[in-house]
């Protein structure tokens, strides 16, 4: 398993992400783990637990990224995404807009009142 993709599963937009991610995850690289699950404490322990249903959260390798950085790693891990992170760590325009698509995401997530 390359990665841990945690997630709000009470969230009907957050979870159809999910499926949409699962769906473009031919290889099997990323395990979806919602908040509720026991494991998701282990997995975010470095993460303050009321933070922790304000965003979705990556986890690969002890390192945990949330917003617009996990969004990087998800699509990194997908095929044809692996040069991804690469290009957004010597390109801040493309992090940037990144967060911008996470933001727009996160405000839809609002707007339906899924956020906890």
């Amino acid at each position: 398993m390359d990665l841990y993709l945690v997630y709000d599963g009470d969230c009907r937009l957050c979870a159809l992400a999910k499926d949409v991610v699962k769906a473009l995850d031919r290889r099997g690289r990323i395990r979806p783990v919602p908040l509720r699950d026991p494991a998701s404490d282990r997995l975010l322990a470095v993460i303050d637990e009321d933070r922790r249903g304000a965003s979705f959260h990556v986890v690969r390798d002890g390192r945990t990224e949330s917003r617009g950085d996990g969004l990087i790693e998800v699509l990194g891990a997908l095929p044809l995404g692996g040069g991804i992170p690469k290009l957004a760590a010597t390109m801040p325009p493309f992090r940037e807009a990144s967060e911008r698509l996470y933001s727009l995401f996160h405000g839809v997530r609002d707007a339906l009142r899924c956020g906890g």
